[in-house]
This record gives C-alpha cells, structure tokens and sequence, in this order.
C-alpha cells in the first residue's frame, strides 16, 4: 500500500468555487488520500457542500468550528490528519490530477523533508487558457538543506511563500514542532521561512501543479487595513526572533529575509488608510526602531528606508544607474 497522503483545505464562504477543489483532488491518479475539509464558520453554503461531498467518499472528513481564520483552520486539519504526507490546498484554487503522485514520488526518491514546485495563476472569471506565469522558476536547484535553498531562490528572485507550494513530510512538521501563527494575515511569510531553515532535504519539482486563483475580494487583491499593517509587524518580530533562537541572524540568508519582513510591514502601512495611519503611527515608529536597532540587517535600502522615502527613493535611483553597473 503506497503511503496516505492528507490534503488539508480551510473552507471559509467559498461555495462558488470548493466544487472545482475538491474535484481536482478526487480527479487525482494517485488514490491513497485523505481530505480533510476545515469548514472555519462559513455563513454561506460552503458547510453543507463539505458535507455532500463527505457523504460520497470515506476519504473525505469534514470538521467545522467556528471561525478562527486560516491558521487555526489549517492547525485544525493537521491535527487530525494521519497520513505519512501533509499538503496544504487553497479551498478557491486546485491541482493537476497527477499532482499527487508526482509529489510522492518526488519527495520518496529524493528522501526530502520537503518539497516545493511551481503553478500558473488566472484571474476569476477570465479565460483560463492565458494563465500567467510569474509562479514559474526559471532556473534549476539541486536538493540541499533548506536554508541554503532558500538563499539560492532569494538570490534568483524565485522565492515564494505560499504554503499551497509546499509538499511535506509528517515527521519533519512534528520534530521541528512546525506549525501555524494564530490570528494574524501573511502567516506563510512566518511559516514558510521556518520550514526552508529547518528542512535537512528540500527538493524541487519543476513543474506547475498547482492553479491559482486571483479574486478581486482576496487577502492579496482587497485594500489594505490596519490588520494588514499590524500582521505585516508580528510577521516581521517572529521572523526575526525566531532567527536570532536559530542563531542564524547574522547569516545573510536570514538578514536578506528578515529585511523583506521589514521592508512589507513598512510598504503596507502607506497602503492603509490615512486615518488608520494616525492610529499606528506609534506602531509605525517602534518597528522603524527596532529594524535600526540591527542597523537594518546591513540593507542600506532599508536602511534609507527608514529615514523617510525621499532617501530611500534616491538611493533606489542611484543603485539602479551606478551601483548596479559597477557589477
């Protein structure tokens, strides 16, 4: 009997597309599975469509709680998978029909803790034939331990954190006691991070199976709100603590993307409202402190960042004209 895998999916006022979720996962030609459909206090139609599907298959499990948002719907699913295999999936997105044995047969022959692959995204509602490609990398990677993956990615601008590109194995989450981060957006910036440091073995699969799914009412797409300022900012601390208990602050891998935290929190509260901005504005300035604090992880780009953006601005303008013809 090949290996269970277990596919997770937070469901949360979905009904419009959880149908063509869970069909790409029943579509799949790998059979060994178990879906366990997190209902996270849905007020729409998407609880009992869980159940209808649950009703058809055994494989199928439907747990639903209140909503506590997709961290704790995601913790929810974990904790009650049992397969040798964990795979995260976006209950408004879907995977290819071989995604499945495609990853299994990946993360076996390369004895890999995990490991990560590509997808093309469409927007809803356009033709899905023109799907774009920016979830595509250009460039191969030999497996190796996590975090020099992840300063090789980094460095090739290859680098994504969305956990629904990320095949993993159980033993590794619970010896690295990985899990998610209650209440907070931009968790897979935290979560992801974790698992490339402490990954012995990440492989890559050079292939899109995975389609993603743009919805103008999206966490991505919708305006930004103080709850995306103020996550952006804990994201940032837990990165950064989380670094220095590694012991691997210093390291330029970590400092390239703890500066990419900060450089998030610090973009996202310009996007807020004016109003909003009053009211973090203290919020604003304690984590302007802290990232001097460790003189801004040696990015002079954050850095001037810092000092307001007409420095930074002039410093982005200079690198581009000078510094980076001096290469």
């Amino acid at each position: 009997m090949k290996d269970l895998v277990s596919v997770v999916v937070p469901v949360y006022n979905v009904e419009k597309y959880l149908g063509e979720c869970i069909d790409s996962v029943l579509a799949q030609t790998y059979e060994n599975w178990e879906m366990i459909l997190v209902d996270d206090g849905s007020t729409d139609g998407s609880g009992a469509i869980c159940d209808a599907y649950a009703a058809q298959d055994p494989r199928i499990q439907v747990l639903h709680r209140e909503n506590g948002g997709l961290s704790e719907a995601r913790n929810t699913g974990l904790a009650h998978s049992s397969g040798e295999y964990i795979y995260f999936l976006d209950s408004d997105d879907r995977i290819i029909s071989e995604a499945l044995a495609e990853l299994v047969g990946r993360i076996e022959e390369e004895n890999a803790d995990i490991v990560y692959f590509d997808a093309v995204s469409f927007l809803d509602g356009s033709d899905t034939s023109e799907m774009e490609q920016r979830y595509i990398r250009r460039n191969a990677y030999p497996t190796d331990d996590g975090h020099t993956v992840l300063g090789r990615l980094q460095d090739n601008r290859e680098y994504h954190s969305a956990v629904p590109l990320l095949f993993m194995r159980r033993s590794f989450l619970s010896e690295k006691h990985l899990t998610f981060s209650p209440g907070i957006l931009y968790e897979d910036m935290l979560f992801t991070y974790q698992m490339y440091c402490r990954a012995e073995r990440a492989a890559y699969l050079n292939k899109a199976l995975y389609h993603r799914r743009y919805r103008s009412n999206s966490i991505m797409t919708s305006a930004k709100t103080r709850k995306n300022f103020e996550s952006a900012c804990e994201v940032y601390r837990k990165v950064r603590e989380f670094s220095e208990d590694e012991g691997i602050m210093q390291n330029p891998i970590s400092k390239k993307y703890i500066s990419r935290c900060a450089f998030n929190g610090l973009n996202l509260y310009r996007q807020i409202s004016r109003r909003e901005r009053k009211e973090c504005r203290d919020a604003y300035k304690a984590l302007e402190e802290d990232i001097l604090k460790y003189d801004a992880f040696h990015n002079k780009a954050l850095y001037m960042r810092c000092y307001g953006t007409a420095p930074w601005f002039v410093y982005k303008v200079w690198e581009k004209l000078f510094a980076r013809n001096k290469r």
